[in-house]
């Protein structure tokens, strides 16, 4: 352990004293007494002390040496506070007194690399007007920090946490681009990589030139006795390409523990040092402007013989005790925990069992990620409500990342007890997953790539969303039937995102649609990697057909944006909203109810290839209303024969209307296809009395100018959803039934069979 200086001693000749916070609260007090806004300063740390000293001492101790550390991360604090520009702390003090700033209904993320996405900060900066006309209010910018040369596992191999990488431009670019999105009202995410660093940081550099104390930063073993017993319970990350869990270093003549690249060291945070350093990198990039810190890859940060190594209880004190010196520093910065685990897991980060509001403020939720993209695989939503019935609750203080597709591969994270529950087989299950995705299923649509085979044939999936939903294969093959439904699997995918308890976000490209991109494979550092087919650059002149009317850029673009535009000020999809999950009865919809302050929102979502209808009487008896709004049409929806019709991959959001009332009349146009012999004509009938009340003498004729397709019109009242049937009659009596219904809704020119 590195040593403490001689200003960080303790003044108390014994140690502990009966009442350690207390002390410590005086002592800070007499230090800071002079502070030029002590006022300010002494309050922050009077509030936050107690539960810096709980998580701090559960990882090192309250010895006399282990509170001098504890003192020196109070002073880093404390120093960041000094440096904090006045445009955070007004950011800091308005949000002071606001617990949900961040959970409002109308934030929308967006993550993009900045190189690919716009070339450098400045390109960044000139996009500000794109990322609001989508309706973005949280923009995550990939890692961007000076990384080693060469491999660089994406950027998350920093050589320094200090300085921007240089292709990308300087940290005063930063503090600008920051600077113009708070003015625009998007908060900025960065990446503070926090389990390692590249070996070209200068702690490693340091460590290798025989430096004691930053040899102490790092896990290292002089020989195998130990690596060999973590091994056997330690897993591998990159078993195909980066195998093992430490590599021999020869400048040290040590072993030192990699848990991702050989490149990338461990830090060694049972060193209090470490701690302390970390957290002053962590605070500078908090004032250059960064209102959420996505702390990479916490479930690793301790390490514990006998263990996986993931998920340790340090772990997470190391979070709560971090969380405490930034509220410190500046309470307006939000932690984002990167935590890609079993979904029990996951919620952890959020603050559990008492820690709320102590650990990280938001986390990405992976777990409804993985089972979005079952259901559209197979067609079936047990699973994934099952998944979400059997989590927690999340807590108040909290937030949810919600979204369809990241950077990273698709793990198939599904918990077996989930899935034995609604009887199917854990290991076979996502083999499914993983050979649908890959296009290996005769069903499959998908055109994705399987990453980390494991030997029973489970690997997960890379792949842009539109590839994994089709979208790619069928523009390919020019087929405008199959486009027609990949978009619908794409828009239906994001519709239940934007639904759900939390904030929904974009991977830069999907508003668009973009397809998978093989240029990776000419770059000898990516080509390994096929994550990076799905880490496309970002295509401009695909963005600029979003204002072509009917063009696959602007059907994707516009549902995107209006999914944004209506979250605005809808307080049932606050993140703080109760949300429930509803049963239907039909297995491939997903239903679920978002409540807050008496408003109430339902959203359907079909994740299957054929109309499905929901009985109003499947739905709980205070959705039992005359008339109903459908939020994204912006238009009442009445529904006579008593079911809500959702076409092949619909989806509706739905809030009660008792003023909805049948307005005008439209004309509705009907055209199908029947065979008839000759002298047979084709008549509709249905349950509205524009179609005959069901009445055969009452049946709409059709014209059978364009046999077989018969045509016709009928009026129908504004915002009426009908069912109908075809029938044939020969000299005026009825010969033949259709024996299944369709749907339309007044004003269309399409009509869905329905069973």
């Amino acid at each position: 352990m590195s040593e403490v200086s001689d200003d960080h001693e303790l003044p108390m000749a014994e140690w502990p004293p009966a009442d350690p916070v207390e002390s410590l609260r005086a002592l800070l007090n007499d230090r800071y007494a002079d502070h030029p806004e002590s006022d300010v300063l002494l309050d922050r740390i009077e509030e936050h002390i107690p539960e810096l000293w709980t998580a701090f001492t559960a990882v090192y101790g309250d010895d006399r040496e282990s509170v001098t550390w504890l003192l020196q991360a109070v002073d880093a604090a404390v120093d960041a506070f000094e440096a904090r520009p006045e445009r955070l702390r007004s950011l800091d003090r308005s949000r002071g007194g606001v617990e949900d700033w961040f959970q409002q209904p109308e934030a929308v993320g967006y993550m993009c690399y900045v190189d690919l996405f716009a070339g450098d900060l400045q390109g960044v900066r000139e996009k500000i007007p794109y990322l609001k006309e989508l309706g973005v209010t949280y923009v995550h910018l990939m890692p961007l920090l000076e990384p080693r040369e060469g491999q660089n596992d994406g950027g998350y191999a920093v050589k320094d946490y200090r300085s921007v990488d240089p292709d990308l431009g300087t940290m005063d670019d930063l503090r600008e681009l920051a600077a113009d999105l708070q003015k625009e009202g998007i908060h900025l995410a960065l990446d503070f990589v926090m389990n390692h660093t590249a070996r070209e940081h200068e702690w490693a550099q340091a460590a290798m030139d025989g430096d004691e104390r930053f040899e102490e930063f790092y896990l290292t073993y002089e020989d195998r006795e130990l690596p060999d017993q973590y091994e056997q319970t330690v897993p591998e990350v990159f078993p195909d390409f980066a195998p093992g869990n430490f590599t021999y270093v020869e400048d040290l003549k040590r072993w030192v523990w990699t848990s991702f690249y050989d490149f990338q060291w461990d830090l060694d945070y049972s060193n209090p040092d470490v701690f302390v350093q970390m957290f002053r990198e962590m605070a500078f990039l908090a004032n250059v402007g960064a209102d959420v810190l996505r702390l990479d890859a916490v479930p690793f940060l301790w390490k514990e013989l006998g263990t996986d190594c993931r998920n340790l209880d340090e772990a997470h004190w190391l979070l709560r005790a971090y969380r405490a010196l930034m509220r410190i520093t500046a309470p307006g910065v939000l932690f984002k925990a990167e935590a890609i685990v079993s979904p029990e897991e996951t919620i952890r980060y959020l603050g559990t069992d008492g820690y709320e509001s102590e650990e990280c403020d938001i986390a990405y939720n992976a777990p409804l990620m993985a089972h979005l993209w079952h259901a559209l695989a197979s067609e079936n939503t047990q699973l994934l409500e099952q998944a979400l019935e059997s989590l927690p609750p999340t807590p108040d203080e909290a937030s949810w990342l919600n979204y369809v597709r990241c950077h990273d591969d698709i793990g198939w994270g599904l918990d077996d007890e989930d899935v034995r529950a609604v009887g199917q087989d854990p290991t076979s299950t996502r083999k499914f997953c993983s050979d649908f995705y890959a296009g290996d299923h005769p069903d499959s649509y998908a055109e994705g790539y399987r990453f980390q085979e494991e030997p029973t044939g489970v690997a997960r999936t890379s792949g842009t969303a539109a590839a994994l939903t089709g979208l790619q294969k069928a523009r390919v093959a020019g087929d405008q039937e199959a486009i027609d439904a990949a978009v619908q699997r794409f828009l239906v995918m994001h519709a239940t995102v934007f639904a759900m308890q939390g904030m929904p976000l974009l991977y830069s490209g999907d508003e668009i649609g973009q397809l998978n991109d093989f240029s990776y494979l000419n770059n000898p550092i990516k080509a390994e990697d096929n994550r990076w087919v799905h880490r496309s650059p970002m295509d401009w002149d695909a963005a600029e057909r979003r204002t072509l009317e009917g063009s696959v850029e602007q059907r994707i673009f516009d549902g995107i944006s209006r999914l944004s535009d209506v979250r605005e000020g809808r307080e049932p999809l606050h993140h703080r909203a109760e949300e429930n999950v509803l049963d239907v009865d039909i297995d491939q919809v997903f239903a679920v109810e978002r409540v807050r302050d008496g408003e109430r929102l339902l959203a359907l979502s079909n994740f299957s290839g054929e109309t499905q209808a929901i009985e109003l009487s499947a739905l709980p008896d205070r959705w039992d209303a005359d008339g109903y709004h459908e939020i994204l049409r912006g238009e009442s929806a009445l529904y006579p024969d008593g079911r809500i019709c959702l076409e092949p991959y619909g989806y509706r959001w739905l809030e009660p209307d008792p003023d909805a009332t049948p307005g005008e009349s439209r004309p509705t146009h009907v055209a199908i296809d029947v065979e008839a012999e000759y002298g047979e004509e084709v008549f509709l009938t249905g349950d509205h009395e524009a179609l005959g009340n069901w009445d055969v003498e009452q049946a709409v004729p059709l014209s059978g100018e364009d046999y077989p397709t018969w045509q016709g019109e009928v009026d129908l009242p504004e915002g009426t959803y009908v069912e109908f049937e075809w029938l044939k009659k020969r000299d005026g009596e009825p010969v033949e039934w259709s024996g299944h219904r369709y749907v339309t809704k007044a004003g269309w020119d399409t009509a869905w069979l329905l069973e």
